[in-house]
């Protein structure tokens, strides 16, 4: 595994400068401009939006990672991300392939598995755009349709494992994993699989980047030795402190102009 983990400076992206210098105006645009054509403005895209401007900002703190090597001593600041999915680049790709590595590990059964998509007239999908409650109930109508669809051909209740991009309800689904265990009904036809993170904890932080990046974090680009956190600074005088001293800089610079984002 080559190269040199470089810390990331979300910052300088082109993504994390539009929303630092235009996202309150977008908020505040929004109803009037894009509710029409794109549905109400849900609360928690602020709340997301708003913790990836804090993704490594070092005023949250940091983790202190120094080299084992005595000799050598090395050390460096890693700043704290935001942990956010679906949204952040770096967070959600971690989190992704977190979230992949356990189905595949803990959650599916050995058995052949199927990708099935449906899809709803564009004339109903307008509905969804104003009561996002129903994705639940539209991922809920897919599930019963496969059920049907299983019950026609086999001529018998059957249940599959299903996991949904929405909402997951099959034998996988955690509500139906509770259910199976309450009844006793877990046998040799029937594996539950139990998600418990004190068993099965995640690879952590630097294993993903790893795997993702290919470079290790933890390698120490002195000696080659091994690196590890030895503590987490978090306190606003001590952090305030450091930022001082190393003259740390977390500052957006200006993105395109607004008459190109707004027109």
């Amino acid at each position: 595994m080559g190269g040199v983990y470089r810390q990331r400076h979300p910052e300088k992206t082109v993504l994390y400068r539009v929303l630092f210098h235009y996202f309150e105006r977008f908020v505040s645009e929004y109803e009037p401009r894009f509710e029409k054509e794109y549905g109400y403005f849900r609360p928690v895209v602020k709340e997301v939006v708003e913790k990836y401007l804090d993704c490594a900002n070092p005023k949250n703190g940091f983790a202190r990672v120094k080299c084992s090597n005595k000799k050598c001593g090395a050390e460096f600041l890693l700043t704290l991300s935001c942990k956010t999915r679906g949204f952040c680049p770096s967070c959600h790709t971690r989190r992704l392939e977190e979230w992949g590595e356990w189905v595949r590990e803990e959650v599916y059964l050995d058995a052949g598995h199927r990708q099935v998509v449906f899809t709803i007239p564009k004339m109903l999908r307008i509905f969804l755009k104003y009561k996002r409650k129903l994705l639940g109930d539209l991922c809920r109508c897919a599930v019963r349709a496969l059920l049907h669809y299983f019950h026609a051909t086999k001529g018998k209740e059957l249940m599959p494992g299903i996991i949904a991009v929405i909402q997951t309800y099959g034998l996988y689904a955690s509500a139906h994993r509770g259910k199976i265990r309450k009844a006793g009904r877990e046998g040799k036809n029937i594996r539950v699989v139990e998600e418990d993170t004190r068993k099965a904890p995640g690879k952590g932080w630097a294993q993903m980047i790893a795997k993702i990046y290919e470079v290790d974090p933890l390698t120490c680009r002195e000696c080659g030795a091994e690196m590890r956190v030895i503590a987490f600074i978090t306190e606003c005088s001590v952090v305030d402190k450091i930022i001082n001293h190393l003259k740390l800089d977390f500052t957006a610079a200006r993105p395109p102009p607004p008459s190109l984002l707004f027109s």
